[in-house]
């Protein structure tokens, strides 16, 4: 039968009564498969367990439940007194857990959180489900920390601390750690980052963290908002080597106020929408091989991936961001102020969608060679009686409007000042939108 704790001191009977198998040597203390029906701080509990059995090596929660909030803080102070100055100073560092923690399979229902902590042996979390808040800051590992297997089901913060090269998240693709929540990385030190074949299910912030390692979020999908920034007053974050982001699905990312020291790739990742922001590559520019970007945030992101595109001779993608750059400053561009400017871009942009559509440019012939002869058959006929457009005489007289540029016979014997100036825009507009129409094919011959 599981047993339930309703207050510390049940835990203590419960020990006391089970000793001889929940105690072995004094060196394990065993508390799994039960059951904590109060607020749990584990920093009174490890008191208790210190004065009554000493230096054990191990605690073990294993496939318990906790219905309350768990708390671990071991903030250690430091009084500081300077008898010349009359000075008093406190400094906070973090104490040593010399044990062993178990919580693995175990079920949290309320918040989690560690403070303050170094720990000198494994702390394992494999198969954990948090129901609510979890926060872990200002923590070091020396040994593993095992995460593999664990739901999040509520928001994670990653604060102040320290993953070593033995920190888990999974071992194979089918126990990776499920982020159900949003996910906070600040000041974090990663010495090992795969995050392959991971789902995000909401937003993800990395700020000022510090990667010592490789980064992989190989085929990982981020559905919600992430985010890479650096607060410049409280340091930055840092990539020391590669990054990967290849076949990952990226709904929205974020790049702020980076520098990346060594290859950045996004080879086949689909990106819905992207920004980036005071962004440097300093030794390989972004590899972007068959990458699809639906939307960039601003002009000066689609910039900084087309110059990125352009260092790798990327001509598709040349080509397709400069049409995004070109809509978004179209978008900015005010008719009361810029009035031919945003003329010249709408024509642009109409006619092949800056070089992106040559069937733009087909269908923007054919737009202006009818309404144009339309109106110059108008102004020389009237309205009449018959629809021209399936006459044999009007579409005759039609083709040659088309085809013949300098020949003004579709005006007749007599024409106005007016009637010319409909000839010339609608010659114009023709040729235009042969040149568009070309403009656009280019792109299938770079």
């Amino acid at each position: 039968m599981r047993a339930k704790f309703n207050e510390l001191s049940d835990i203590q009977s419960f020990l006391e009564e089970n000793e001889p198998s929940r105690i072995s040597n004094n060196k394990n203390i065993d508390l799994r498969e039960c059951t904590f029906g109060f607020n749990l701080d584990i920093n009174v509990l490890l008191s208790s367990l210190n004065y009554k059995y000493g230096n054990f090596e191990n605690l073990c929660f294993r496939n318990s439940i906790f219905e309350f909030p768990v708390h671990l803080s071991l903030k250690k102070q430091t009084f500081i007194y300077d008898e010349k100055d009359k000075y008093q100073d406190c400094i906070y560092s973090n104490s040593k857990i010399e044990f062993s923690i178990d919580f693995s399979n175990s079920h949290f229902l309320d918040k989690v959180k560690f403070n303050g902590i170094e720990f000198q042996e494994d702390i394992d979390f494999r198969n954990v489900v948090f129901e609510n808040e979890v926060e872990l800051s200002e923590l070091k590992f020396k040994k593993y920390i095992r995460l593999f297997e664990s739901t999040f089901k509520s928001d994670v913060h990653f604060a102040n601390l320290e993953f070593n090269n033995k920190s888990i998240f999974f071992t194979n693709l089918n126990d990776r750690s499920k982020f159900e929540g949003n996910v906070y990385f600040f000041k974090v030190k990663f010495e090992e980052a795969k995050f392959w074949d991971f789902v995000f299910e909401k937003d993800v912030h990395f700020q000022n963290t510090i990667f010592n390692c490789p980064i992989f979020f190989n085929n990982a999908k981020f559905l919600g908002k992430t985010t890479f920034d650096s607060i410049e007053t409280m340091g930055l974050t840092e990539f020391q080597n590669k990054v990967y982001f290849d076949n990952a699905v990226i709904n929205n990312i974020e790049f702020n106020h980076l520098a990346f020291e060594n290859a950045v790739s996004f080879n086949y990742a689909i990106i819905k929408e992207i920004s980036i922001n005071n962004v440097y590559c300093y030794k390989s520019p972004l590899s972007l091989v068959g990458t699809k970007i639906d939307k960039v945030k601003d002009e000066g992101t689609a910039r900084f991936l087309k110059s990125e595109a352009l260092k790798s001779n990327n001509a598709f993608l040349i080509t397709e961001l400069n049409a995004k750059e070109m809509n978004l400053h179209f978008k900015q561009l005010k008719w009361k102020d810029q009035f031919f400017d945003k003329l010249i871009f709408l024509l642009n942009k109409i006619s092949n969608n800056f070089g992106q559509k040559w069937e733009r440019g087909v269908l923007f012939i054919f737009l202006s060679w009818v309404l144009s002869f339309s109106l110059i058959i108008l102004l020389r006929d009237g309205l009449g009686k018959t629809f021209i457009w399936l006459d044999k005489e009007y579409l005759r007289e039609a083709m040659s409007y088309l085809w013949q540029f300098g020949s003004l016979d579709v005006l007749g014997k007599e024409f106005s000042l007016f009637d010319i100036l409909v000839f010339i825009l609608g010659k114009t507009l023709i040729v235009y939108g042969i040149y568009q129409t070309i403009a656009a094919f280019r792109k299938y011959g770079k």
